[in-house]
């Protein structure tokens, strides 16, 4: 088989130029292909404390069949692997999947301290008589597409940005908990969803998104932040006003897939001036949504196949 190889943090459009030419050498060569990956982050290993996720477990693998990838290898990422001699690490993945080919990006790094690299890697493919395909970096209106770029679009709250560079909207999948209640009081009730530890979210403030629920697309108006307007010491919270949806999601898991910033977290001056906001956040929430149902319906048609 012919596999795309990398840890594949987000699947953004650079990630994806290799899932196509691991597809098109695949088909030259009337082969199956496939990715290899990792179960476990390497950086989750080496920066527990600060590192964040573009997307959980869960989230990558709604991409994995979003984007048609037909196998997945995901191999454990240990201290063990990773101290791996690079001869080593390719004789370990080549006893669990069969490798005819590999196709990496330019910047790819492997075994112990990141010493294999490309110039290593295809003498070591050629001792195997293994095809290796190596991609350049793929730009964006001539800025390098990465996961790290799109890391920093979304700490600065420039999801339009970061949507841009995945090729898809940045998501946030998690269960619907209990909230405190005081978005029904105000007339707007709120699904409040779990926070992931180890996810990135954008930055705090109100973004526009929409989510599929029971076999419709749905606007949503979601807040992220921790609510300054009320008096008490809370957590980072994820509050989405899903509008005109009506029914219980207590307990459920829901996607949202973020489409734009409409504003930053804002202390009011009380509750009133926040309903006056939330209105504003609400219409904002639904021309977004009407806009990139007319703009992407592809790429919604493709995610809500997803849903179950």
């Amino acid at each position: 088989m012919i596999f795309a190889l990398g840890a594949f943090d987000g699947f953004h459009l650079g990630h994806q130029r290799l899932l196509e030419t691991a597809k098109e050498r695949a088909a030259k060569t009337c082969n199956e292909w496939g990715v290899i990956t990792f179960e476990g982050h390497p950086q989750l290993l080496f920066s527990k404390d600060s590192f964040k996720l573009l997307f959980t477990p869960e989230e990558r693998d709604l991409l994995i069949s979003y984007l048609g990838i037909p196998f997945v290898d995901k191999v454990p990422f240990n201290i063990t692997l990773a101290d791996m001699l690079p001869s080593d690490f390719l004789d370990h993945i080549s006893k669990r999947v069969s490798i005819d080919g590999l196709v990496v990006g330019e910047n790819f790094r492997f075994g112990r301290a990141r010493t294999g690299t490309s110039e290593i890697l295809a003498e070591l493919c050629a001792e195997r008589n293994w095809t290796l395909d190596i991609i350049g970096s793929f730009r964006l209106i001539g800025n390098i597409v990465s996961s790290t770029s799109v890391r920093d679009a979304l700490l600065r709250g420039q999801v339009e940005s970061a949507c841009e560079m995945l090729g898809y909207p940045f998501m946030i999948r998690s269960k619907v908990i209990k909230g405190d209640g005081r978005g029904r009081v105000l007339g707007f009730p709120t699904a409040n969803l779990s926070v992931r530890p180890n996810k990135i979210y954008p930055a705090r403030g109100s973004y526009a998104g929409i989510t599929y629920i029971k076999g419709d697309w749905y606007p949503v108006a979601l807040n992220i932040g921790y609510n300054p307007t009320f008096e008490g010491t809370r957590g980072l919270h994820c509050e989405a006003n899903i509008v005109g949806f009506e029914g219980d999601l207590y307990e459920k898991t829901i996607t949202l897939h973020l489409l734009s910033r409409n504003r930053e977290e804002i202390k009011f001056s009380g509750a009133d001036a926040l309903v006056v906001q939330l209105k504003k956040d609400i219409k904002h929430a639904k021309a977004t949504a009407s806009s990139y149902m007319k703009s992407f319906p592809e790429v919604l048609r493709k995610f809500s196949k997803l849903e179950l």
